[in-house]
This record gives structure tokens, C-alpha cells and sequence, in this order.
């Protein structure tokens, strides 16, 4: 890292879709800036060591509303609302370039979950998306759930009784429109159509909603937790020739979706395999036995990894620490 130097190149998202041929892109959901920052070390130092096999084509950081509301102490059913998902998108714009800065390679292309759209009419649809490319964001991610009530769709609606739909033509007229006009006079800016029909009407029907929302105009499609993998199967045998890319969302020990790992669902004809809150689900596992040890009064360190990488100095390298100082002492030399 050179001290003085702040130009930071960012992955050109469509771009990074164009040149990916017949592999297959990861996005990774991140819950701060903590998160995004080891996300971009960990992917350059992959990079370094010509790590990442031939059939990924690059990586992308997801600002993921579940992972926005967790942050507040809440479940994914509704309670956050665009300045919350704005600001989280700003948070990990920001936490990538200056992890891009520290290690010379390019920043992450950012996409971000945008729930409903956060309103009922067109406006307020494209002033979430404008607020969204302006903090970052690279694609925005819009569900045919209504607009009250909505919940992550792996969960069974707001009051565990199921999940409402919008109407299709209103999804589209009122949501999909508006977003693909936006993104449409932007060279960086994407539309993500998603439908969680499957939980309300059932498979054939999802996949009616998926083609229609392609046919409007959606850059990628979402078909939101498949129940198979003989459904798995078919979202990718049916948009096989489509120039629409699609998604499939993982979520570990999910109640619905068979979890499959990038390289099998690359093999079912995937674009995008997004693995949204595992991050956050496997640091849980590590703060609950933390907490459990120390709750004890035992020694958290006894047996475990000892090593500096591992605790205080790796994290403070991570976070940023020593590129602080180096900008720090830079500037105050070239003053004296």
C-alpha cells in the first residue's frame, strides 16, 4: 500500500457478468464492515495463491437484509426500512475500498437486497435505487412479497402462518419497471427480480412469475427457496439459453432449500450462488462457545489456536490498523 495513493478500482459488475463465460459468480453476504473487510483479504490472498478454481468467475459483497435487521437485534420480518439498508450499503462500500487500498487489488462489486422496494409506488421505488447506486450498490434485489408483512423467505410469513403475495402485474408495473428504467440510463446499476411464489402458489407458478419478471426487463432472477432438487434442477434447465442470469440462495441447515455447495450448483446451469447469512450463522457458533467459556470462568485460550493471526494483531491487520498509521505518519512527515 502506498500511503499517498487513494484511486481504487471497483469490479465493474456487469462487466464481471459479461466475461464470465460459462462459470459461475459467488456472492457472499456481509453484516459490517468487519466482515466485508476480511471478506476482500481473504478472496485477494486466494487470488495470490491461484486458489480460486477455473469455475468461479469472481465474487461479489451482499449486503443482505437479513443480515441489516440482525444488526439491529431483530429477525428478517419487516422492520428495516431504506435508511437502515442505505446505510449498510454505504458501511460496506466503505469498508471495501479501504480494504481494496490496503491490498492493492480491486473492490468488491456490491449487491443489495432491497426487500420490497421500500414503498408502494414507482417513486419510491426509484429513489431506492438511486439512493442505493449512490451509496454503491451495483444491483438492487426486489421480491414479489407485499409490502406489509414481509419476512425472509425461508421463514413462514410474519405471523408463521405464510407468506403474502403481490400481484405479478403489480410487481412488475409497480417495482420492476421503475427499478429497470433507473438502471437502464446507468452503466453500473442492475435490476434482480425475485419471487417467493413457490411457499404461496407452488412451483409451476413461481415459474410463470420468473419468466414474466425476466421478460420485463430483470437483469437476473431469483426463484426464492426451492423445495428440491428436482427443482433446483428445472430453474436451471429453464433458463438454460435465457440472457437473464439466475440466483439460487443458500442458507445453512435452511427448512427448505437442499443446501449445495458453488461447484454443484455451477453445475446446474447457475450464474449466481449466493450465500447470504453463513457468515454471520458460523461467527454465532464461534461468540456462543466464547461467551459460554468465559460465562464459566475458564481460560479461553486453553487448547485452542494461540497464534497472533488468530486473535488481536491478526484482526487489528485486518481492520486496518496499520494502514491508519502509515497514512498517520505520511502526512505528519510531509509536513515537517
Amino acid at each position: 500500500m502506498e500511503p499517498n495513493r487513494f484511486s481504487v478500482s471497483r469490479t465493474h459488475l456487469k462487466q464481471l457478468f459479461r466475461d464470465k463465460g460459462d462459470r459461475i459468480l459467488i456472492a457472499i453476504g456481509v453484516a459490517n464492515g468487519a466482515e466485508a473487510r476480511q471478506l476482500h483479504h481473504t478472496l485477494a490472498n486466494l487470488y495470490a495463491q491461484n486458489a480460486v478454481p477455473d469455475f468461479v468467475g469472481g465474487f461479489i459483497a451482499f449486503v443482505s437484509g437479513y443480515l441489516c435487521a440482525a444488526m439491529h437485534g431483530l429477525p428478517d420480518m419487516g422492520y428495516i426500512l431504506r435508511s437502515e439498508i442505505v446505510r449498510q450499503t454505504d458501511i460496506i462500500e466503505q469498508a471495501t475500498w479501504m480494504a481494496a487500498l490496503q491490498t492493492g487489488t480491486p473492490a468488491l462489486p456490491i449487491g443489495v437486497d432491497a426487500d420490497t422496494g421500500y414503498g408502494s409506488e414507482p417513486c419510491a421505488i426509484l429513489l431506492t435505487c438511486r439512493q442505493i447506486h449512490k451509496q454503491g450498490g451495483q444491483y438492487i434485489q426486489l421480491e414479489d412479497q407485499r409490502d406489509v408483512n414481509k419476512t425472509c423467505g425461508h421463514m413462514a410469513g410474519a405471523g408463521g402462518l405464510g407468506k403474502f403475495l403481490a400481484p405479478a402485474e403489480d410487481m412488475i408495473r409497480l417495482r420492476l419497471d421503475p427499478a429497470v428504467a433507473y438502471a437502464a440510463d446507468q452503466d453500473d446499476f442492475a435490476v434482480m427480480a425475485r419471487t417467493d411464489a413457490i411457499a404461496v402458489e407452488g412451483f409451476s407458478k413461481a415459474m410463470d412469475r420468473a419468466m414474466r419478471y425476466a421478460d420485463a426487463g430483470a437483469d437476473y432472477i431469483f426463484v426464492e427457496a426451492p423445495e428440491s432438487l428436482e427443482q433446483l434442477r428445472t430453474i436451471g434447465e429453464e433458463f438454460k439459453n435465457s440472457p437473464r442470469g439466475i440466483l439460487a440462495n443458500m442458507i445453512e441447515r435452511s427448512p427448505k432449500t437442499p443446501y449445495m455447495s458453488p461447484r454443484e450448483l455451477h453445475e446446474l446451469g447457475y450464474d449466481i450462488a449466493l450465500y447470504c447469512i453463513g457468515s454471520m450463522l458460523a461467527g454465532r457458533a464461534a461468540q456462543q462457545r466464547y461467551y459460554h467459556i468465559i460465562g464459566q470462568g475458564r481460560q479461553v485460550l486453553q487448547g485452542a489456536d494461540e497464534s497472533e493471526e488468530r486473535w488481536f494483531a491478526g484482526f487489528n491487520a485486518i481492520i486496518g490498523r496499520e494502514q491508519t498509521e502509515a497514512w498517520n505518519r505520511f502526512f505528519h512527515d510531509k509536513a515537517s
